[in-house]
């Protein structure tokens, strides 16, 4: 029963249409679509960053290892076969071999004659090898290079190449360059030259440096160089420290 006086109001009950719901999942689906690309781009940029931080590392760790080699090379003269006392340090387009105090595969300190082999493949990538040889070995007793002492240093690289900073050595006053053989003509240069090439064995000395120049796979270009010891750090056949 009604009292006289009094009304009643019908409360409206507050909440949402299926139209506003739909319109909030909507927005909401795209905010997800928005993060998640988002979230995807930025993954994949780590990715790569920490790749090419890897990359980087390691190209880092080989240099490191090929420094060593350069810098403890053992260059003590050997008497050669037309009897010139010589170090041991050969090169060409393809290879290099010398004796250094800091092998990779062996215990720093030992001596051992080492090598880096340039592979080209047929896709135009090349790969580095380092090798050791035996124990014992040397370029006057010989050398015996072992197969399962070698590694690879560098891997899918274009464009290796390999220089070899020769120092001067001019020709002495009582020679005549035009009574040299052609051979021995190699041997002397006003100043210091780069070669493609070195025999210690023909020009009686080592390198100053030695430059390897080479492009990764990301395509960044690199040129290493690499310094050889001034002065033989043992002594030579003819009694004297050598120096240049």
């Amino acid at each position: 029963m009604n009292r006289p006086g009094l009304r009643y109001r019908r409360r409206r009950v507050k909440g949402f249409t299926l139209v506003e719901m739909l319109v909030a999942l909507s927005i909401f689906s795209m905010l997800v679509a928005v993060l998640m690309a988002g979230f995807s781009q930025g993954l994949s940029l780590w990715e790569r960053g920490n790749a090419k931080s890897t990359h980087w590392l390691a190209r880092q760790h080989r240099h490191e290892l090929i420094r060593q080699l350069f810098v403890n090379a053992r260059l003590a003269d050997y008497r050669g076969e037309r009897g010139f006392s010589h170090a041991h340090f050969m090169a060409d387009e393809t290879q290099l071999e010398f004796t250094s105090r800091a092998p990779i595969l062996d215990l720093n300190g030992r001596v051992r004659p080492v090598r880096m082999v340039l592979q080209p493949g047929d896709d135009g990538l090349s790969d580095i090898y380092y090798q050791e040889a035996g124990r014992h070995n040397d370029q006057g007793r010989g050398i015996r290079w072992e197969k399962d002492r070698r590694v690879l240093l560098l891997q899918d690289i274009r464009k290796p190449a390999f220089r070899y900073l020769a120092p001067a050595f001019p020709v002495p006053p009582e020679l005549s360059l035009a009574e040299l053989t052609q051979e021995d003509q190699l041997r002397y240069r006003d100043h210091r030259e780069w070669l493609g090439w070195y025999d210690a064995s023909i020009l009686w000395r080592p390198p100053l440096m030695v430059e390897l120049s080479f492009t990764d796979q990301q395509g960044d270009e690199h040129v290493w160089s690499f310094r050889l010891p001034t002065g033989t750090d043992a002594w030579s056949l003819m009694g004297v420290l050598d120096g240049y």
